[in-house]
């Protein structure tokens, strides 16, 4: 595979298989003249390390190759296994007249490709920045390293990050990337800058915490606010793939594991949402909360368990989120006081923020790294935040802002949980209706829908709740929809609300009551 070139941007080289680096290896002999031999020759020489970068990603070998965007993990397939040993290795037959080269029987490839216990090196994914490994030490070595798992690619060489950074070196990093990039933001408060600061040491920290990270979310209350600008700062730092959004919660799936496959980028972007889009695929609830991705590879039966470590982003004005993922979201808001396009980009701390990371992208990336230094330097302080399934990275991040003396981290999540959660509004909404119109009283989701909409008949006063039931897209719930819903939603507050069951195990049937916000004492 060959490297970036010398201005930091991949080079626009498509191999089908893996190209040797700095070292010329010697081509290795394989006699393929009866099958068995065969199949136990190229399992030997793809586990010897005979053939280059060679790794083994969930349960299947795989290659890094080049594209136009930079390195990718591919799946080894017959095809390519046939062309790589073609180019790599002498493949042989014996004929009465001695050995003939020959190309790799393609029964000889499927049987080897369809072996499930590989001992090959173990490939977590392709970081294009150095990592800061579980110890603190920053990795600048590039190619795979065997103590993180990763394979160093880099599209910016970085050199001499200080092990620990002067206060002076510290001050300027922090004035470059929070002062001079981030500082004409017209962010919505300070939680939302620090959130996107905390963002940009996620790439970097990879092999410290292998845990999945909330969704970040970039969202504007216009146009042209600079959320596709805040997408670029993370393109032009680290790499991104870019990713349409499903149409439903099916073709969101595969595309989530058809990114998972084939990128080498730290970072996936659901970039320019439809306006006022709610985010509610169930898909992404798992996804943000598993350590390993699972999933049928596309026309095949084959089941694909990748791990799951990229940063997962969404774009667009005015998003909100619904069902579980309000909890898993950490949002970046920006809202300008003028019409954004009447902003003059000449007096901005940067200018033209697009071509001022051209010029210093490397020394943007080169002061998160001496931050990331002076923070492992100060004895790698972290905070006491806390998200349900993200493991270490709300405190090691809070602990990194913390350290830099940055406000906000997290500090209106609660209020955001509520605000921008469009199913949590709704539900709140009912059960406050149904609490003050009915309050503690039981009732079955038939009788209740017999009471929120019996006012259409003309039979009594027209009841709140017909005006506020939940519903799916425009459609009223039936008894059995409504139940559903109820059911997965019970025990669970909605602005102090919450639903409680009983089961009539003799009637075989189901009821609920609202239980209001406890009094204060």
């Amino acid at each position: 595979m060959s490297h970036p070139s010398d201005d930091g941007h991949p080079t626009d080289i498509v191999t089908a298989v893996p190209q040797p680096r700095a070292e010329v290896r010697e081509r290795v002999v394989i006699d393929v003249t009866d099958e068995p031999t065969g199949v136990t020759e190229v399992t030997r020489a793809l586990q010897s390390g005979a053939i280059a970068d060679v790794y083994l990603r969930g349960r299947r070998p795989v290659w890094i190759g080049e594209g136009n965007d930079g390195p990718f993990i591919e799946e080894i397939s017959k095809d390519g296994l046939t062309l790589a040993l073609h180019e790599h290795a002498e493949v042989f037959k014996m004929r009465k007249t001695g050995p003939a080269p020959v190309l790799l029987p393609t029964r000889v490839a499927a049987v080897v490709l369809a072996r499930n216990n590989w001992k090959l090196p173990a490939l977590k994914g392709i970081t294009s920045v150095p990592l800061l490994s579980p110890d603190g030490r920053l990795h600048l070595r590039e190619g795979y390293n065997p103590a993180t798992g990763w394979f160093y690619s880099p599209r910016i060489r970085i050199k001499d990050v200080p092990e620990n950074p002067t206060p002076a070196e510290i001050m300027e990093a922090q004035e470059l990337v929070v002062g001079k990039m981030l500082g004409d933001f017209p962010w919505m408060k300070a939680s939302d800058l620090a959130q996107f600061v905390g963002a940009l040491f996620i790439p970097l920290l990879r092999s410290m915490i292998p845990d999945p990270t909330p969704l970040w979310a970039i969202t504007a209350t216009n146009p042209g606010s600079g959320k596709s600008l805040l997408s670029r700062i993370l393109e032009d730092l680290f790499g991104i793939k870019g990713a349409t959004w499903g149409t439903d919660n099916g073709e969101q799936r595969k595309i989530i594991t058809s990114v998972m496959l084939e990128t080498g980028a730290p970072v996936a972007v659901f970039d320019n949402l439809p306006s006022g889009h709610t985010i509610r695929f169930p898909v992404m609830s798992e996804l943000l909360t598993s350590s390993t991705w699972s999933d049928r590879i596309l026309g095949r039966s084959e089941i694909v368990a990748l791990p799951n470590n990229l940063l997962w982003v969404v774009n667009g004005n005015n998003l909100t989120v619904g069902d579980d993922l309000g909890r898993r979201t950490i949002w970046c808001r920006l809202d300008p006081d003028v019409r954004p396009d009447t902003r003059d980009p000449s007096q901005f701390a940067a200018g033209d923020l697009n071509e001022w990371l051209q010029l210093h992208r490397a020394e943007v990336l080169h002061a998160l790294l001496t931050l990331l230094c002076g923070w492992v330097a100060a004895g790698m302080p972290k905070t006491n935040h806390h998200m349900a399934s993200f493991g270490a990275w709300p405190r090691t991040l809070g602990g990194i802002l913390n350290w830099m003396c940055l406000p906000g981290w997290l500090e209106d999540r609660e209020e955001m949980m509520e605000d921008a959660d469009e199913d949590a509004m709704e539900w709140a909404a009912f059960l406050s209706a149904w609490h003050d119109e009915l309050g503690t009283e039981e009732y079955t989701s038939q009788s209740l829908l017999d009471f929120a909409f019996a006012a259409a008949t003309g039979m009594r006063a027209a009841s709140n709740l017909s005006r506020v039931m939940p519903t799916n897209g425009d459609k009223i719930p039936n008894s059995k929809m409504l139940g559903k819903w109820l059911r997965a939603r019970q025990g669970r507050f909605f602005s102090g609300y919450r639903i409680i069951s009983r089961r009539d195990a003799r009637q075989k049937i189901n009821y609920w009551r609202v239980e209001g916000p406890k009094k204060q004492q």
